[in-house]
């Protein structure tokens, strides 16, 4: 999946190559789960930091549960 990701990345770019949102990855920078350091005002992320971040976490229920298909329950 991040084969060929950039070695750093800002939050978007980090929330596009991640199956992360944009507002989730503000959130867990701004709770320190996702190393990060500040350079000129803004987040930088190693890739490094956002695949440990990706295994460790791999295990969590997501947030939401879509059903799929289309019957009616």
């Amino acid at each position: 999946m991040l084969k060929r990701c950039p070695e750093i990345l800002s939050p978007t770019k980090a929330a596009r190559w991640s199956p992360l949102g944009k507002n989730r990855v503000y959130e867990l920078l701004h709770s320190g789960e996702l190393c990060s350091f500040v350079y000129q005002g803004g987040y930088v992320i190693s890739k490094d930091d956002l695949i440990d971040y990706l295994i460790e976490h791999s295990e969590d229920e997501p947030a939401r549960a879509f059903k799929r298909g289309g019957s009616r329950e």
